[in-house]
């Protein structure tokens, strides 16, 4: 059902004991709609957690789904684990094949996705790899946001680095489980995102509501109003378990961990660069031997450690405007013998 963000701002601002009213009637709509043939996708996260617990006072038996991608914290492993009625998936590959296979998740998916067609170029991808180099498209329209960042020019050079970055993480380990599942078992997923995680998903519930029913793919997001505080004073007024990552740690020494905001796959590190905690240093003082064993996963001979220093400490000469033309001129020259329908403004053929 299509609304608008006057109305999402209203809705926003309920109290927590309406929102709760909201969320049991969306789950129940969805529920008659599908004839009892769905499940709480649950990731172990608060937002979840607080799905499944408001599920279970209505239908106690609901199954919860887990996508275990193989990249998880062993905290919330652990916390996984004492929930009851939950069904784990597996990935087909292990988080260490993808990173030997495709590369590291590293910066951003926007990033990743034009640093590995500009890698390759091949006669199949011109008009890409222009829209990432110009910012222009087939229309000839500039758009900045897909422009390559001339600060990640320095990733094309195969010559200096020999690592890819990729990400496809996310589909190989996440998603396709989760679809497999779904196509098996025909059953459909009642998700805990919420339109305070990203503009993106609050543009989905504008067009959409909570529930997509008319689709080949029906979803139920009966949290998308919420907010981090009304998930927080849920758990609060009810006592619900939760996983301990969201609480601060106090080591032997005194060393002080501070909680996860949120939880998610423990060795992405996309947006990592932007980190002033890196998280990577709280998974080594929390989980030594794990760290240890992820940073010791490889692509092109070359270990995840080492791709996170080169991504997080750029060397000087990868700065300067004098490399950065260079590249660029290298990227533009693969383009000169492709048929490019627009560049620099101008339609041009082979």
């Amino acid at each position: 059902m299509k609304t608008t963000y006057k109305e999402l701002s209203i809705k926003k601002k309920y109290p927590l004991k309406k929102k709760i009213e909201h969320t049991k009637k969306r789950l129940r709509e969805f529920y008659e709609f599908t004839n009892g043939n769905c499940f709480i996708s649950f990731s172990g996260g608060i937002d979840s957690t607080v799905l499944l617990h408001i599920a279970r006072s209505i239908y106690p038996d609901i199954k919860a789904v887990f996508s275990n991608t193989t990249n998880e914290d062993p905290d919330l492993i652990k916390f996984v684990k004492t929930v009851e009625n939950v069904t784990t998936l597996r990935p087909k590959m292990n988080f260490k094949q993808v990173v030997k296979e495709f590369g590291f998740p590293l910066v951003s998916k926007r990033v990743s996705r034009s640093i590995k067609e500009l890698r390759k170029p091949t006669q199949g991808n011109p008009n890409i790899r222009n829209l990432y180099m110009t910012g222009l498209n087939r229309k000839g329209q500039f758009s900045q946001s897909w422009q390559l960042a001339k600060k990640w020019y320095f990733l094309m050079d195969k010559k200096h680095i020999k690592f890819d970055i990729t990400s496809v993480c996310c589909d190989i380990l996440k998603k396709e489980p989760m679809k497999r599942y779904v196509k098996e078992t025909k059953t459909y997923p009642i998700t805990g995102t919420n339109t305070e995680e990203s503009s993106d998903r609050e543009l989905n519930y504008i067009k959409y509501g909570c529930n997509i029913t008319d689709s080949k793919n029906p979803v139920s997001r009966p949290l998308s109003i919420w907010t981090n505080k009304d998930i927080w004073n849920y758990i609060k007024a009810n006592n619900v378990d939760y996983c301990s990552l969201y609480d601060d740690e106090i080591l032997g020494d005194g060393t002080v961990i501070k909680a996860e905001k949120r939880t998610g796959c423990v060795a992405c590190g996309m947006g990592c660069h932007l980190e002033e905690e890196s998280r990577f240093e709280k998974l080594k003082l929390r989980h030594p031997k794990y760290h240890r064993n992820i940073m010791n996963h490889t692509n092109n001979g070359i270990t995840y450690k080492e791709a996170l220093d080169t991504v997080l400490d750029i060397k000087d000469e990868f700065k300067t405007k004098e490399y950065q033309s260079k590249i660029k001129n290298l990227a533009m020259k693969d383009l000169d013998d492709c048929h490019v329908v627009c560049r620099d403004g101008k339609k041009e053929s082979a």
